[in-house]
């Protein structure tokens, strides 16, 4: 019996390790996996709400009873933050904002009088001197010269600068310092803690009722009057709807999990953000969500001990209060969960991600990234010309596979630009194929060379490159060409093959016939095509408005008209 009882004894520690060590890494990838979530909204936001601190902490200085009113408990609130109190303030704020609107409104007022005493002043004037024109002409004296006004010599600026600025109107009145040390308007931290979830939308509300009513206006308006609070059911939805990180472990482990935070139970307990740079003030601690302690015990990671990361103190003399006893209690954390709007919600562009992004939570690949700006690019580039290369036979090819014969094709494009890219049909079973075929390649433009490349086609696997050469512009530019090209044996060693053809396919120097002939049609984007001399004299002759294709033409032309001249020091010299 004592045997059994070691063995059980054993086996109950060795579940509580594995369930441990289980429960640790599910805490882990949880909290890494939602940190990575964190982090991509913290990328895409503009603003992000740091850890907010208590006046007094800066300076002593701030260690008063208003300074310290944003700091203080929900039990101290409700003593200070009464409702007599409350209303004393809001009618503070009506007082004042009468005063602000009675002082705007004079002020608006003394202005539309000092611009009518200007006019009637103007008028008089211009009165008077008409009628001594009159007198000085019945008096047979010579009318006085009118100097007209010399118009102004300055710039648009000095003369935007020298008219009166017109008055800022402010999107808070509350700012003014005839507000400072009111509840509603510097502490408003204090109201969000005081009626959690509506303080701060009801003190929003009325200050801006407090500014719409104190602009200027006869008769006065109406003081602002004392909103509803919002209902709590309002953000209940919004808590519900909570983004989580999916953790990679499958069902079957997480049965051997203890316990975990579940998202849910964090946005239940989490305190709404309703500044954009400013953290919500701290929950009360009855509420705040407790921490299970994680130990290597067979009591504390039993499966069978109930949750009680979310029950108060007052869970402990419940019915199996004695069973709770034998483990550690929970802990309070030392921070409190924020629950933030998800960011894509507020976006003017749903799909816009940061450039500088982690690989992680990036979109898109690097090569489906280059795949989408080659769509956007506009096709055929201005300025580009089209090329008919016939491709006639080639020969000397080397022998690709290990029957002993190669299946070529042809592939002509412009190097850099895969959507030039054309291609002969597939010959079978020959190292000397006769093609007879014309490709058409376009997006060309001069100063670009031709990449032309014979590759084996195979049913299995990647085919094989077995030559390559290039034929620059000069070559071919403007009268085409025509005849055989040496290519450059690009055949890879194939670990398979014999020895007999493996020397045979190091000594093929192979050669291809081609014809290329360059089209007379230069592509100028919205317009029909140029030919080539049309284009130059679009640029070059006089009066003329050249197009977008025109230039893009001729700044080829003269790029590829450079050549590489050799030089000695700082001295240049022509090649001997």
């Amino acid at each position: 019996m004592e045997r059994m009882d070691r063995v059980e004894a054993y086996h109950a520690v060795w579940e509580a390790k594995k369930a441990f060590v289980n429960t640790v890494r599910m805490q882990t990838l949880d909290r890494f996996y939602n940190r990575k979530i964190e982090n991509e909204q913290k990328e895409m936001a503009s603003t992000w709400a740091p850890h907010r601190r208590a006046r007094g902490e800066y300076h002593k200085y701030h260690e008063t009873m208003a300074s310290n009113l944003d700091t203080m408990p929900m039990k101290e609130l409700k003593k200070v933050l009464t409702p007599t109190v409350l209303h004393g303030d809001r009618e503070a704020i009506r007082a004042i904002t009468k005063r602000i609107q009675t002082e705007e409104t004079w002020k608006v007022a003394w202005k539309e009088m000092e611009l009518a005493r200007r006019a009637e002043t103007q008028a008089d004037m211009e009165h008077r001197m008409t009628y001594n024109a009159m007198l000085m002409e019945l008096a047979g004296q010579a009318p006085r010269a009118n100097h007209p006004r010399k118009p102004r010599k300055c710039s648009n600026r000095v003369s935007d600068l020298a008219r009166p600025a017109k008055p800022k109107t402010p999107d808070d009145i509350t700012k003014r310092s005839d507000y400072a040390g009111l509840v509603h308007v510097d502490h408003r931290h204090a109201m969000e803690a005081r009626f959690p979830g509506a303080g701060h939308a009801f003190t929003a509300t009325f200050t801006a009722a407090a500014t719409e009513r104190s602009k200027p206006a006869f008769p006065p308006p109406e003081p602002p009057a004392t909103p509803a609070f919002p209902e709590e059911s309002q953000f209940s939805d919004s808590r519900s709807l909570v983004r989580k990180g999916s953790a990679p472990v499958n069902q079957q482990r997480l049965q051997t999990v203890k316990h975990r935070e579940d998202a849910d139970t964090l946005a239940e307990h989490s305190q709404r953000q309703f500044l954009a740079t400013t953290a919500p003030p701290a929950p009360d601690q009855g509420k705040m969500l407790l921490k299970e302690t994680n130990a290597v015990d067979t009591a504390q990671m039993s499966l069978e001990l109930p949750p009680r990361s979310d029950h108060t103190s007052g869970s402990l003399h419940s019915k199996d209060s004695g069973q709770k006893l034998d483990v550690a209690p929970p802990a309070r954390p030392m921070t409190y969960p924020v629950s933030v709007p998800n960011v894509e919600d507020s976006m003017e562009v749903p799909d816009w991600r940061p450039k500088r992004c982690h690989g992680a939570l990036a979109t898109a690949t690097p090569k489906e990234q280059a795949l989408q700006s080659a769509r956007m690019e506009r096709w055929p580039p201005v300025g580009s010309q089209t090329v008919d290369v016939t491709i006639l036979s080639a020969s000397g090819l080397p022998k690709a596979d290990r029957t002993g014969h190669s299946d070529p094709y042809v592939v002509v494009q412009v190097p850099g630009k895969s959507r030039s890219k054309a291609k002969t049909t597939v010959v079978a079973a020959t190292e000397n194929p006769e093609f007879n075929q014309t490709l058409v390649v376009r997006g060309w433009r001069r100063g670009e060379a031709l990449m032309i490349s014979v590759i084996d086609a195979d049913v299995m696997g990647a085919d094989d490159q077995l030559a390559s050469v290039q034929v620059p512009s000069a070559a071919m530019f403007p009268n085409g060409f025509e005849g055989r090209l040496e290519m450059r044996n690009t055949w890879v060693l194939d670990k398979g093959m014999s020895e007999e053809y493996k020397e045979y396919n190091l000594a093929c120097r192979p050669t291809i016939d081609v014809k290329i002939s360059l089209r007379d049609d230069v592509y100028t984007g919205s317009g029909p095509a140029l030919s080539y001399l049309e284009a130059e004299q679009a640029v070059s002759m006089p009066d003329a408005q050249p197009t977008t294709g025109a230039i893009c033409a001729h700044l080829d032309n003269f790029e590829a008209q450079l050549k590489p001249v050799p030089r000695l020091g700082n001295f240049w010299m022509t090649p001997r």
